[in-house]
């Protein structure tokens, strides 16, 4: 019986707090209750409300401390023809997370990962009831990270950024708790990839599309930290597999078989799911799972 920690558990709470953080600080920083049109035409204007908490998921802060997404920093790189060593410094410790764990932002952290895996629920319900198509895509999320990283070389402006779903919803917030309205392009985005997902494809967005998490995908190949199957302890149920939310095959580890490790992101559900316990993370790399990495 498998009675470890359930890693969803934890994962909740962790983008359940990006979420709070995500809210909490424009809303913080939104104008005072008191302040109202009339005393700005009479001239007095309420005191600002600095937080020191600012920014999302692409660029965040905490006063003087700022952390950087590594896609952001080459964006910028590329669309600036400048290296600014402040912004190196901001995406060391998301940098080193990806080399380490995997691209575990994207099941971790990101809001919009989070707001899919809830749809996912709502797909298979609809699908139930014959109320979706689903849809065969290619993965496109290299030649997008390519074809963005370009066009933000070639006229100097950051494209990545402006179609960044997590980014985007930063923005969004920060516009709605500033202005109390949204914008018709950044909403209507959101609207757009949550309508295919919950009616069409599952995790389309994550799997096929994201050229953010395509770069957090090449740069988590060779992570270190890694699941691993117990061929003593396997039953061959299969049941992990049934659970990959990217149609992956952890089973195929007990065989030492194929597994796309860019598309892994670390969310633990197939270690969560497996009834014998079989499936657990490891820091060691065995010598089968080394040369599929090459």
């Amino acid at each position: 019986m498998n009675q470890k920690l359930k890693i969803r558990l934890v994962r909740r709470l962790c983008q359940i707090s990006v979420m709070a953080l995500l809210i909490g600080a424009p809303l913080y920083s939104q104008n005072p209750n008191n302040w109202s049109p009339s005393l700005t035409i009479q001239g007095h204007m309420p005191p600002p409300t600095m937080s020191r908490v600012t920014g999302d998921t692409w660029s965040f802060a905490i006063g003087d401390f700022h952390l950087m997404h590594p896609v952001a920093f080459v964006e910028v790189l590329l669309s600036t023809k400048e290296f600014y060593f402040p912004l190196f410094i901001s995406t060391l410790i998301p940098l080193g997370i990806s080399l380490f764990f995997g691209r575990v932002f994207c099941s971790w952290l990101c809001p919009i990962g989070f707001l899919l895996e809830l749809t996912m629920k709502v797909n298979s319900i609809l699908r139930k009831m014959g109320l979706t198509y689903e849809v065969r895509i290619r993965d496109f999320r290299y030649a997008m990270l390519t074809l963005f990283l370009l066009c933000g070389f070639i006229f100097s402006f950051p494209v990545i950024s402006v179609f960044d779903p997590p980014h985007i919803l930063g923005r969004e917030l920060i516009y709605f708790f500033t202005h109390q309205r949204l914008s018709l392009s950044g909403a209507g985005l959101l609207a757009a990839i949550l309508f295919f997902e919950i009616f069409f494809t599952p995790r389309a967005w994550c799997r096929s599309f994201c050229p953010s998490g395509g770069g957090l995908s090449l740069l988590g190949i060779r992570r270190l930290w890694r699941i691993k199957v117990s061929p003593q302890r396997c039953i061959g149920c299969k049941r992990c597999d049934e659970a990959c939310p990217y149609g992956l095959t952890p089973s195929n580890l007990t065989a030492h078989k194929g597994f796309d490790w860019a598309k892994c992101d670390n969310c633990g559900l197939c270690r969560d799911i497996c009834p014998t316990g079989a499936i657990s993370y490891s820091y060691t790399l065995n010598s089968h799972q080394t040369a599929q990495m090459r």
